[in-house]
């Protein structure tokens, strides 16, 4: 194994899994933090569902004070993480409970850290200053399978100016619990559970072949694909299958875990454009773009792809690395058609003549993820991805 540099890792101070998680253990959890005073960020789709209700009778007492903001929107601006802000200036929140997906999630987690910090959003995400303490206790309830967001030290927003997402990191927006639920995820539509189940696949996929990856990161990011690949058919076609929605519940957990302590690469990094231009959902453009970008990155890590592969179910006995290798792209294509997940960008209007544009994007950005990529990209390289993804 070669030498790396060690690299933390970092996970939250607990994790509670399991089918009726919520209900069995929020109220004394919230107890624990002795917080009265409580911030729910949730979004329209959560109250409509019933699950905000839901979550507010588990927390029912006298002793409690709930407050409630549903204006998240999906893939959320940074002008729409101000207005939530402003609207909690004032209040003396003693906890942050984030229900809901990734977008409610990273905005629970930066609300927290800057109701604590003061400033504006635009000074911590993609600016000049970081964080400093850590803000009122946060929990998180994640509502799909996907993002892994209620494990990881970073958020993303959108950045409607550049047409780019923009992301802040620091160890100060690690929440203090993560409920994983798979009760709370038995409604998500079938194209959502699709895109999402993508998601947390390409976070296990890139955290294992990263060149960050760790021998504690390989475990969980091994654990997830395995999952994932198992379950994400029988999680899109038949929604209230609660062992598939367990497994993707525990596959986009431990998909984040990796991610958190390995990070991403060129897929997360290509996607950026992509999302922020054509209003693309996180999940959707890493889902289209990773099979492209894992046929070229194959090549950095034959072996941690060729795993990949065994991992996906696919038929490797008796194969050479590299045949098994180049089978995990097959697997991967494969599971996006059997899902119904778009694989070319032309089918979203993109059209050829802003490629050279992203690429160019890509390299003055995202210096950070590409330089964890397995394989090392030019600027050549990138736009020829984006040219076979079109």
């Amino acid at each position: 194994m070669a030498l790396v540099k060690p690299v933390p890792f970092k996970i939250p101070p607990a994790i509670i899994t399991g089918t009726g998680s919520v209900r069995e253990n929020l109220l004394a959890e919230i107890r624990g933090f002795k917080a009265k005073n409580i911030l729910i960020v949730s979004d329209s789709v959560i109250a409509g569902a019933g699950y905000l209700d839901e979550l507010r009778g588990c927390l029912a007492g006298p002793d409690l004070n709930l407050e409630t903001y549903t204006d998240i929107e999906p893939e959320p601006a940074i002008e729409n993480l101000e207005a939530a802000l402003a609207w909690c200036r004032g209040k003396s929140f003693e906890a942050v409970i984030g229900l809901g997906g990734g977008s409610v999630i990273d905005s629970a987690k930066m609300l927290s850290a800057l109701l604590a910090h003061g400033g504006a959003v635009r000074d911590y995400v993609g600016g000049p200053k970081a964080f400093e303490k850590r803000g009122a206790p946060t929990v998180m309830i994640p509502t799909t399978s996907g993002t892994g967001a209620e494990v990881t030290v970073n958020v993303v927003f959108k950045d409607k100016a550049a047409k780019l997402k923009r992301v802040a990191v620091s160890p100060f927006l690690m929440p203090d619990l993560a409920i994983i639920d798979p009760l709370y995820t038995l409604t998500v539509p079938p194209a959502v559970t699709a895109a999402t189940g993508m998601d947390a696949l390409t976070h296990a996929l890139e955290a294992y072949t990263a060149i960050k990856a760790t021998p504690m990161t390989d475990l969980f990011a091994e654990d997830a694909i395995r999952r994932i690949s198992r379950s994400l058919r029988t999680a899109v076609t038949c929604g209230h299958n609660i062992e598939a929605r367990l497994d993707m519940s525990l596959g986009s957990l431990f998909g984040g875990i990796a991610n958190a302590g390995a990070s991403v690469g060129a897929v997360h990094a290509l996607s950026y454009p992509l999302c922020g231009e054509y209003n693309l959902s996180h999940g959707a453009g890493n889902a289209l773009l990773m099979p492209y970008v894992a046929e070229v990155n194959m090549m950095g890590n034959i072996p941690k792809f060729a795993r990949v592969a065994e991992l996906m179910g696919e038929p490797v006995r008796g194969l050479s690395q590299r045949q098994a290798a180049a089978l995990s792209v097959n697997a991967l294509r494969q599971l996006s058609l059997d899902i119904e997940i778009p694989l070319h960008m032309s089918q979203f209007g993109v059209t050829e003549e802003v490629l050279p544009r992203w690429a160019k994007t890509v390299m003055e950005t995202q210096g950070r993820l590409m330089s964890n990529n397995p394989r090392v990209l030019t600027e050549k390289d990138v736009l020829g991805i984006y040219k076979a993804a079109l």
